[in-house]
């Protein structure tokens, strides 16, 4: 019996050794820092805004942001150049193409889920050769307002460009800076713009 009983005050010394060497250990190891909580995942808008943003060419202190140039263009372009032909811009068989990477309505106006209309009347696809009439009617319309109207150089197709300005306003000198801080950057500077090209 003696011998028993030494072996079970052994046992619970050890045990008891144990477990106060392990509060010591506890109490002198640093505690975990409290992590916070992960954040939400991003929704797209904010995402997308924290991404670099083409469009967005001027610095909050009115320096320009060279880098954005190169999103589009090859290289950094002139500000001066005179025209679309006088720029090397990716895509240059399809200079469309440049808009549709971020901007992916393939057919405007006048596409499924694109509300264009006029008078329950819905516009058809744009990107074509411009007809005679609207040729003429877009030379008056540059002769009236100090804007630009580009057209693709190899084809003379209508472009994304010709009605949307993809440049911030303050970037280009004169009639390519205007409409570039509009609605949607459209070239008509919050007028009509259907009335650059079709005339009543």
């Amino acid at each position: 019996m003696p011998r028993k009983t030494a072996f079970i005050t052994a046992l619970m010394t050890g045990v008891m050794a144990l477990a106060t060497a392990g509060a010591l250990h506890a109490a002198e190891a640093p505690k975990a820092a409290v992590q916070p909580p992960p954040p939400p995942p991003y929704e797209r808008s904010e995402a997308i805004l924290s991404a670099i943003n083409p469009h967005n060419q001027i610095g909050d202190t009115g320096e320009v942001l060279w880098g954005t140039c190169v999103v589009c263009h090859k290289g950094v372009p002139d500000i001066k150049a005179k025209s679309i032909k006088d720029v090397t811009l990716y895509y240059e068989n399809n200079p469309d193409q440049l808009c549709r990477n971020c901007h992916t309505v393939k057919k405007h106006p006048g596409s499924e889920g694109i509300s264009v209309t006029m008078s329950g009347y819905t516009a058809p696809d744009h990107l074509v050769v411009p007809s005679k009439t609207v040729t003429n009617n877009m030379r008056l319309s540059l002769k009236e307002i100090p804007m630009i109207l580009p057209l693709d150089p190899k084809t003379g197709k209508l472009l994304c460009v010709t009605c949307h300005n993809p440049h911030e306003r303050g970037l280009l000198p004169g009639r390519p800076d205007w409409g570039g801080d509009y609605s949607m950057r459209l070239r008509s500077a919050g007028l009509d713009i259907c009335q650059y090209c079709h005339r009543k």
